[in-house]
């Protein structure tokens, strides 16, 4: 919905993160309800961390209609919303805020759709995450997320991290969740990561390492890339991190990380306004969002 036209029928959803200026979720949410004919604005809020408790009372009582989370709120917001999803609580990440069963200002619901988002991201670039040898960097929120999906496609997953005991706790967790049903999870530091880097075919950045402003960092070194392994990174401005420049130029495939942005949006989205969006397919709302990015 412009901002031209907004009057008093027009709902507010909002991004809680800190810092989020370079958010593009405004852009993309913005133009859905523009094209699709909804009354509503997307604003970006940064609360600082010992105000994100009052933020969330502030969008109950303006009965804000949704909400996503991001950086570094998914995991403390948790334990601020009324009712959380499985992989929430699994992953302890939250990305998504929706009211339950439509009732706005009822029961606050939490729920993640990053891994959903990395999955259908990784899936338009042609690349199949299922039973092969992955990489995962890092073992924060969206990290746990997407660990949980890839292991639970069968994936032989190593999870790469700075403190091994937390990357430990997060592998314990998964083997026992799926033991049986899955390889049995590993973990490395990022500086053994090259001993083992050859037996893995796809890597994916989930830490917030090489995000603007800075943009000169990268969770890897070139050492620690091999010639034909996919690298995927989760963070999307830049467009194309350090971490996708070096991989590139080692003879890596890259998927850039803007992708993932779009897909988990649309599953907010549709959670937010499922009437709305029931005949829409992800294609068309992808198409939409991604054209919001632009500006």
């Amino acid at each position: 919905m412009s901002q031209l036209n907004i009057n008093g029928k027009t709902e507010s959803l909002c991004i809680f993160g800190n810092p989020i200026g370079h958010s593009k979720s405004p852009l993309m949410h913005n133009a859905l309800f523009e094209a699709l004919g909804i009354n509503a604005v997307y604003h970006p809020h940064a609360p600082e961390p010992e105000n994100l408790a009052d933020a969330i009372k502030g969008f109950r009582v303006l009965k804000y209609r949704g909400a996503n989370v991001t950086i570094p709120y998914k995991t403390p917001v948790m334990e601020l919303v009324d009712e959380l999803s499985d992989i929430s609580k699994f992953t302890d990440s939250v990305n998504t805020l929706y009211w339950k069963d439509g009732i706005v200002g009822g029961t606050l619901c939490g729920t993640t759709t990053d891994p959903y988002g990395c999955i259908r991201n990784l899936e338009a670039f042609e690349v199949t995450p299922e039973n092969t040898t992955v990489a995962l960097l890092g073992n924060g929120g969206a990290a746990k997320a997407i660990a949980y999906t890839l292991v639970e496609r069968g994936n032989e997953l190593t999870i790469v991290c700075r403190a091994k005991e937390k990357g430990q706790a997060l592998a314990d967790g998964l083997n026992k969740l799926f033991a049986g049903k899955a390889p049995t999870v590993q973990v490395v530091t990022f500086a053994e990561f090259a001993k083992v880097s050859a037996s893995i075919k796809l890597i994916i950045n989930a830490t917030s390492v090489g995000m603007t402003p800075n943009v000169d960092e990268s969770p890897l070194t070139e050492a620690d890339l091999t010639p034909g392994q996919v690298v995927c990174d989760i963070v999307y401005t830049p467009r194309k991190t350090k971490l996708l420049q070096m991989a590139e130029a080692k003879g890596c495939r890259i998927v850039t990380g803007e992708g993932m942005l779009v897909h988990q949006g649309i599953e907010s989205f549709r959670k937010w306004f499922p009437a709305e969006t029931k005949d829409k397919t992800n294609d068309e709302l992808a198409a939409i969002m991604r054209k919001g990015m632009q500006g």
